[in-house]
């Protein structure tokens, strides 16, 4: 390490991690005072706001069910789209049999997107056959 880098104190802490619903520990950095903030990003102007509702099998690994929810992610973002939310239920019993599957696990979506992009993110959840169901509504206008 050069003189001019500063060395930053790390402190393990333990939070909730929403994407997973798992407990998980995590590093909090005291940032030096010339440490730009970082601001929230902003809608693209004529984004609405949507909420994503996709349910994957119970069995599907844990790594698995993260790397698709980082897909999404990413599908949205690089639509210029912002990701709000993501909630991972628990286990749940499906109230009938889903391509052969009695137990799923839904996952809920919050974000903004412009309307045009969300023909492409549902023929891209449609092709994913780790995604049982999904269905994309719009919650309200930017």
């Amino acid at each position: 390490m050069g003189e001019s880098e500063q060395k930053v104190a790390k402190e393990p802490t333990e939070e909730t991690a929403e994407v997973t619903g798992a407990t998980v520990a995590t590093e909090v950095s005291a940032l030096p005072a010339e440490a730009p903030a970082v601001l929230p990003k902003t809608p693209p102007k004529g984004s609405k706001s949507y909420e994503l509702i996709f349910l994957v099998d119970a069995a599907l690994p844990k790594e698995e069910l993260d790397a698709l929810i980082a897909k999404v992610q990413g599908i949205i973002e690089q639509r210029e789209g912002i990701v709000e939310n993501v909630r991972v239920s628990d286990v749940r019993r499906l109230a009938y049999e889903i391509k052969k599957r009695t137990h799923g696990v839904y996952v809920v979506v919050n974000f903004f997107l412009l309307p045009s992009q969300i023909a492409e993110l549902e023929r891209l959840l449609r092709l994913d056959e780790r995604v049982l169901r999904h269905m994309v509504i719009c919650t309200r206008s930017s």
